[in-house]
């Protein structure tokens, strides 16, 4: 009887400790085990009802092919794609990166008799240098960098818009109480009395202290979860160099433009670190990011999504990066799709 009622208090400890933390929603959440109810969004994510591109295998021809990461892949309802389509009435497909290569892409027969007008890779900002180098090697090539000068961000005080969103609201309660994580509650109780009795964070999530309450809509917005990659990367890009990553990128544009029809983009979306590194309380953790000096050798090929998106953070756009995840809300996908189309205008026509 006294080792069943040990095994019952903690279990019932820990399941009113997982109705109070609320459903996981979040990538970072899970990874830190930190309490939605203090990160998860809380401001409607304005999304489309269903999505305006193809996703999954290239076998038909397309006027954009988008191949990469979860930023191309994770929120169907939220992606940038669909605005993209939306407003310029191409039709796009995208491939995950994680089943499909470029190589592949490139080599298939869709793409030699139905070239795209546009082929879109997509490798987040902490995984670049080790994504591309998967795609492409430099074996001694000297890159030939456009002259081109770079495409002003436009100011994003006004988004896009999306016609007849479709509003999703966090689920804040649980539906089913044999859905309540118990393990998760767990580990949130004994990994906050390490980060209290010890000053040290056991996970992969870090919290961040924030200069400014009106960046998220989450309860406690003054602090900012981040995927430690975000700080780790800066090894993975010092190994690669920037005249290494400069090679590869040009030589992946000219094997993809060979064909006369095609034009190669690069989008590298920024860590969320270094979207709001403007307004972090770590002066340490403000210039970690060589996107910027990456896109000034390539202005023709790499649109300024970083510019882009710290801008509309510094104009108080809440949740374009989700507060509780380490991508976009619906707020940042509209961002992106908002670059890249005047990005494009001058060849798209639109």
């Amino acid at each position: 009887m006294g080792v069943l009622l040990l095994a019952f208090v903690p279990a019932a400890l820990f399941f009113f400790v997982g109705i109070y933390l609320q459903p996981l929603d979040g990538d970072l959440t899970r990874i830190g085990s930190h309490a939605e109810r203090d990160h998860g969004w809380n401001a409607p994510q304005a999304v489309f009802e269903q999505p305006r591109y193809t996703q999954g295998d290239y076998t038909l021809g397309h006027d954009m092919v988008v191949i990469g990461d979860s930023f191309a892949t994770a929120m169907p309802q939220h992606q940038w794609q669909n605005q993209l389509a939306a407003a310029t009435g191409m039709s796009i497909v995208t491939v995950s990166s994680y089943t499909t290569s470029v190589a592949a892409v490139l080599q298939s027969s869709v793409f030699a008799q139905q070239p795209p007008r546009f082929f879109v890779l997509t490798y987040t900002e902490r995984h670049f240098p080790s994504q591309i180098g998967k795609d492409v090697q430099c074996d001694g090539f000297v890159p030939v960098l456009h002259a081109s000068m770079p495409v002003e961000v436009q100011p994003a005080a006004a988004l896009p818009t999306i016609d007849n969103p479709m509003f999703l609201h966090r689920q804040t309660h649980w539906s089913d109480w044999r859905d309540v994580k118990l393990a998760h509650a767990a580990k949130h109780v004994v990994y906050g009395v390490v980060r209290s009795a010890f000053g040290h964070e056991p996970t992969k999530a870090l919290s961040i202290g924030l200069s400014r309450t009106d960046l998220f809509s989450s309860a406690k917005p003054s602090t900012m979860l981040v995927f430690r990659g975000d700080v780790d990367k800066v090894a993975q890009w010092r190994e690669a160099g920037l005249d290494e990553l400069s090679c590869r990128i040009e030589k992946l544009r000219q094997r993809v433009e060979a064909n006369g029809h095609t034009r190669f983009v690069l989008l590298v979306p920024p860590d969320k670190l270094t979207a709001y590194s403007p307004w972090t309380n770590r002066h340490d953790l403000q210039s970690l990011s060589q996107l910027a000096e990456l896109s000034q050798r390539h202005p023709s090929v790499m649109p300024r999504l970083d510019q882009a998106l710290i801008t509309a953070i510094g104009q108080g756009h809440k949740d374009v990066y989700l507060p509780n995840n380490t991508h976009w809300g619906s707020n940042g996908h509209l961002v992106v799709a908002q670059t890249l189309i005047h990005f494009l205008k001058p060849a798209s026509g639109h």
